[in-house]
């Protein structure tokens, strides 16, 4: 056996504890005047204690030993030093790698109020919205006119009337007639209404006038907002009839020729078209400007502004397009709001109703007839809503008809231009009555019939006919499924 000499243990015992000194996980403490140090022992077994522990016994018993050195390093023995841990490269696994497409993320909901409920028997919307007209401003005073009626003389005179008659302040009035504006298609309507528009060379009148002033007003787009304006304003209109004795077709029939139930109350403000008339007619101002007058008495008294109401190009207002005149003599409060308000349609129903019934509408009694003739003898009479021929002179003249109604005694001969000819229809009293609101035979037969296509839809029987000038073309089964429609 070889002998180990005690300065190559030494060398060999130190080179061991640093080596343990190393791979412990922690350092141990220097020995202070060779007080002995706390180790922790870690019950382990190792091949490093076994050889060192070894070597200790055979220099123990050869005596290579001194005591302190035998008791420090039996107690250093004891430590053991840490296995240092080598660091391993992972092995690489053979796996398929799958390539995954980039799908777009989805988009963040929004959490949205739910919706209210509508309850079943919520209001309906209106076909037609009242306008809001704005009080008058106070207290404006103005020293001077201006604007386009400035230098007009009429103006200033009307303003003085207005001030010592009906007791306006000048300079309210300064105000109101300094911002009216003067457009030229007002004035060109003005001139028109004086002078009359030019008339084309004389000749035979261009067939089918009534056809092209009849497709203005009987459209199915009209009728439809008939029915509408009907469902929503029944109370009112049947009211209106047990009241004044109409039918509530023939106020529809007014109200739809009018202002398509509300849908055209006029482009122009009344004080701009009443004031052109007014101020540049000389040959129905004066008749203008009374209406204008009854304008701002009507404004004054409802609290309304001047500047605001639209109206037609002669000044007609609300849905039954009635001259301010008219309102104060006609119109009625048939709501119970405590005011006429001619924007509003209860009260436009039944002023048109009251109209009527001032100007002798009969209740039951027959507006107009179809009728046809098989000779032209006819021409020789007089025709219009102002004409008037007893029924057995109308048969000698060879006009027939397949229904009178109660037509009796004297009808009007009613003779309308179309593209297949005349068409003959017979008058009676209440069609006279639907000419008090337009002079006009062609208005007062587009109200009728309007009416009439009204009810037939509302579940009535319609008594719309399209008349010819001769049997040949009444027998037309092509030319009756056209005119029928």
């Amino acid at each position: 056996m070889k002998i180990v000499k005690p300065k190559q243990a030494i060398v060999l015992m130190s080179i061991i504890i640093g080596l343990s000194a190393c791979s412990s996980t922690k350092p141990a403490k220097k020995t202070i005047n060779n007080k002995p140090v706390k180790v922790h022992r870690v019950q382990t077994e190792t091949p490093e204690r076994e050889v060192y522990a070894s070597l200790l016994a055979e220099w123990e018993q050869q005596g290579l030993l001194k005591n302190n050195d035998t008791a420090v390093n039996a107690k250093v023995a004891n430590k053991v030093p840490t296995p240092v841990r080598q660091w391993k490269k992972p092995q690489q696994r053979n796996t398929v790698v799958e390539v995954r497409k980039y799908k777009k993320p989805a988009p963040k909901r929004i959490h949205r109020k739910p919706a209210k409920r509508v309850a079943k028997h919520a209001k309906r919307k209106s076909s037609y919205r009242a306008p809001s007209h704005k009080a008058p401003i106070k207290n404006i005073r103005y020293a001077s006119l201006s604007g386009d009626y400035a230098y007009n003389q009429q103006t200033q005179s009307f303003i003085n009337m207005m001030a010592s008659k009906h007791g306006f302040d000048r300079g309210y009035l300064n105000y109101l007639f300094s911002n009216t504006k003067a457009t030229s298609f007002l004035k060109r309507m003005a001139y028109s209404d004086a002078y009359g528009s030019k008339k084309r060379g004389i000749g035979k009148a261009r067939p089918g006038r009534w056809n092209r002033y009849r497709g203005n007003f009987l459209t199915k787009r009209t009728i439809n907002k008939g029915m509408q304006f009907w469902r929503e304003n029944r109370v009112a209109l049947k009211r209106a009839e047990q009241r004044f004795g109409v039918p509530e077709e023939y106020i529809l029939g007014i109200i739809g020729v009018e202002t398509r139930y509300g849908g055209n109350v006029g482009k122009n403000r009344a004080i701009d078209a009443l004031s052109a008339m007014g101020f540049n007619n000389p040959r129905r101002g004066k008749y203008f400007r009374s209406e204008l007058e009854a304008y701002l008495l009507m404004t004054r008294s409802a609290r309304l502004d001047p500047l605001k109401p639209m109206a037609s190009y002669a000044g007609a207002l609300g849905l039954g397009q009635f001259m301010p005149s008219n309102i104060k003599r006609f119109g009625i409060d048939h709501d119970g709001s405590g005011a006429v308000n001619l924007w509003t349609p209860s009260d436009a129903i039944g002023s048109v109703a009251n109209y009527f019934k001032k100007h002798g509408w009969r209740k039951g009694g027959t507006v107009a007839v179809p009728a046809f003739s098989t000779s032209k003898s006819y021409r020789t009479l007089k025709t219009g809503y102002k004409s008037s021929h007893s029924i057995s002179r109308l048969k000698n003249k060879g006009i027939k008809t397949n229904y009178l109604g109660n037509l009796s005694g004297k009808a009007s001969l009613i003779k309308l231009n179309t593209y297949s000819g005349d068409e003959l229809w017979l008058g009676g009293h209440n069609f006279y009555v639907i000419t008090r609101y337009n002079h006009s035979t062609r208005y007062a037969m587009a109200v009728h019939q309007l009416a009439q296509a009204i009810k037939k839809r509302i579940g009535g029987k319609s008594t719309i006919r399209q008349a010819s000038t001769n049997t040949s073309t009444l027998n037309n089964p092509q030319i009756l499924a056209l005119l029928k429609k």
